[in-house]
């Protein structure tokens, strides 16, 4: 599952409602005291119980701090309370969108009571907004009472039972809550539920870095205990973990019961009195503890604390590469505050590269604060969020508009202006490249590494010689440095998709002048996506534990799509049902994937298969050739 939005309320600082957009990697930038630390400390609260009474907004209108998690990616079907699956949007427990919405609520008194609570699109019927509470028992002499018919329904299953009564009452929804945490008796079927739901959910780990760490702080310890929580979620260390469990159960059982035998030979009214039986689940995460020293012995408490701070971004590195190739990782979000505190400027670039990576791999968010100028220019522009204190309260503003695709200048200048980015082109740059957006960097360099890996090629287009400029917008650096950079008199090589009428009418026109320093591509297939083979994108999928089963790509197909309709399919879903608004969104979550892991299995062979060879050289000859202008 994946976090799409936060909502808070009566937290702290926030006291109006305020809503926060979720990305992949998500950068909050803000002065000191706006409230930024505060959205990750609010998300603790929300997954870890990490909250107290001090934690009420002092402006608050009441008693209730209100914490809200939308997640997307929920599985079209699952088990709930019984052993067959059922549909979560049959059983009424999504919103209207087809997400997960979680409230925890926070009562503050002298102590501080916790209820959680769905947002759901659920039956309007009496008789059905309530169903989810009723155990098995009771739906049977409820389905009597009323007269639904449970012909050939499955009546120690409870989904079907739940089925046939909406099918007698009718499925008209409406949007309400559904209490399914706090205050509820056994009784009550919804606490088997939540038991359920809440087990699917990512889990959620804060590194604060602004004290001085040792190998046994929490801050330092948390890495390692969230690597082992991660690790212990795994579907088949859980089985093993169950097995220990029950021949533990198994054998300790067979001890007490001879202990009770042995009691009812001496006195039968003792022994009545006594079962055996093992109520407390084992705590396997608190087994492990890890100390930390250097090949001399020396502690990490010992060390710098730059070195100390090291150790959280050996931790993301590993973690990175980790879960890139452990297809079975849970989900996890990681926040960090202030990452670039007592780090030297090439591990501030290092740590960001990190996180970017870390955010890119599957089930995997970031959250990180900075105050860093030169560590933000690297953050791609849609993962901004600027937190503002107004008169109206504190606002969370996105510097990239979800809706239309396009930035948001006002936000990204106060970005600028409030941590004094600068341009700094290096003097080194000898070509500028022009394209539409960061997925074609991506992709561009990669291609340019198998030619010249292959012997094939001389320019490497990861080289500092090389300057970029993105037309679509792309990360902060480069909206700082476009008008900059194309003021350098460099020379500039354009090379945009063939599909847009107006890069078409823009490379005609560079052309046309007949300037040596400026010349101009368009792809002659429809986009970059269009020049892979169908068996590197198959095997980008195999590398991730997925399954992709293209056989052909036409040079005209719109690729994201094609691959995000074909890998829906294939697991069962039905692409055609779902709203355009959907299929953009699981189309575009595929463009990052195609133009890095999926160009990586690309090979010179690869390339003169799909006829993409001889054009994919003459961008890379002419880049060249500009640099030596």
């Amino acid at each position: 599952m994946k976090l799409e939005k936060l909502t808070i309320k009566n937290y702290r600082c926030y006291k109006n409602e305020t809503v926060f957009k979720v990305d992949d990697l998500n950068c909050l930038i803000g002065k000191n005291d706006a409230g930024k630390s505060t959205i990750m400390e609010a998300l603790d609260a929300f997954f870890n119980d990490n909250i107290d009474t001090g934690d009420l907004s002092t402006n608050s209108d009441g008693t209730d701090i209100e914490i809200t998690c939308e997640f997307s990616g929920i599985p079209e079907t699952l088990i709930l309370d019984t052993s067959i699956e059922t549909s979560p949007e049959e059983e009424g427990i999504l919103n209207e969108v087809g997400n997960l919405e979680i409230v925890r609520v926070f009562k503050v008194g002298k102590t501080v009571g916790k209820s959680i609570f769905l947002n759901a699109y659920n039956y309007s019927h009496p008789e059905l907004s309530s169903l989810l509470e009723l155990k098995n028992g009771t739906l049977k002499a409820k389905a009597e009472e009323f007269g639904v018919d449970l012909t050939g329904v499955t009546k120690t299953k409870n989904p079907p039972i739940r089925t046939a009564f909406r099918n007698h009452f009718g499925r008209e929804k409406v949007n309400g809550r559904i209490k399914v945490d706090g205050s509820l008796t056994t009784e009550n079927n919804l606490k088997a539920i939540w038991g359920k739901v809440n087990a699917m959910l990512p889990i959620y780990s804060l590194f604060k870095v602004d004290k001085s760490l040792d190998d046994k702080d929490g801050d330092v310890q948390d890495p390692m205990k969230s690597a082992i929580e991660e690790t212990l979620a795994i579907d088949a260390i859980q089985i093993k973990l169950q097995e220990i469990e029950d021949m533990v159960r198994e054998q300790s059982t067979a001890v007490a019961d001879s202990i009770i035998k042995k009691l009812t030979e001496i006195d039968a009214s003792l022994a009545e009195t006594l079962k055996s039986d093992l109520r407390k689940q084992p705590n396997w995460k608190g087994l492990f503890d890890l100390t930390l020293f250097n090949d001399e012995g020396i502690p990490l408490n010992k060390r710098g604390s730059g070195v100390r701070r090291l150790v959280l971004l050996s931790f993301f590195q590993a973690q990175a590469e980790k879960r890139k190739a452990d297809k079975n990782a849970p989900a996890i979000i990681y926040a960090i505050e202030e990452p670039e505190t007592s780090q030297h400027p090439n591990h501030q670039m290092l740590l960001i590269q990190s996180l970017i990576e870390l955010s890119e791999s599957e089930n995997t968010q970031v959250f990180f604060t900075s105050h860093s100028a030169n560590l933000v220019r690297e953050i791609p522009v849609q993962s901004l969020r600027y937190v503002v204190n107004t008169e109206d309260g504190l606002e969370i503003r996105n510097a990239w508009n979800f809706d239309n695709d396009q930035e948001i200048q006002e936000t990204i200048d106060a970005v600028i202006a409030t941590l004094g980015i600068l341009p700094n082109p290096k003097d080194s740059v000898r070509v500028l490249v022009y394209v539409e957006g960061n997925n074609d960097v991506l992709a561009l360099k990669r291609y340019s590494a198998i030619y010249v890996n292959e012997g094939e090629g001389t320019i490497n287009l990861s080289d500092e010689s090389i300057g970029w400029v993105i037309t679509g917008g792309s990360s902060l650096k480069h909206y700082v440095e476009n008008s900059y950079l194309s003021g350098l008199g460099k020379p500039e090589v354009h090379i945009y998709d063939g599909d847009d009428a107006s890069y078409i009418q823009a490379v005609a026109e560079i052309n046309g002048k007949g300037e040596p320093t400026k010349v101009g591509f368009n792809t002659s297939r429809r986009e970059l996506e269009n020049y892979l083979h169908h068996e590197a994108i198959n095997e980008a999928y195999a590398v991730n534990g997925a399954k992709c089963e293209l056989t052909i790509i036409d040079e005209k197909d719109d690729v994201p799509t094609l691959v995000a309709e074909h890998t829906y399919t294939l697991g069962g879903g039905d692409w055609a049902s779902l709203d355009i608004i959907k299929q953009k969104e699981k189309s575009d979550r595929k463009k990052k994937l195609l133009n890095t892991q999926a160009v990586e299995q690309m090979t010179i062979v690869r390339l003169k298969e799909t006829g993409g060879y001889d054009e994919v050289k003459s961008w890379l000859t002419q880049i060249e050739v500009s640099s030596k202008l």
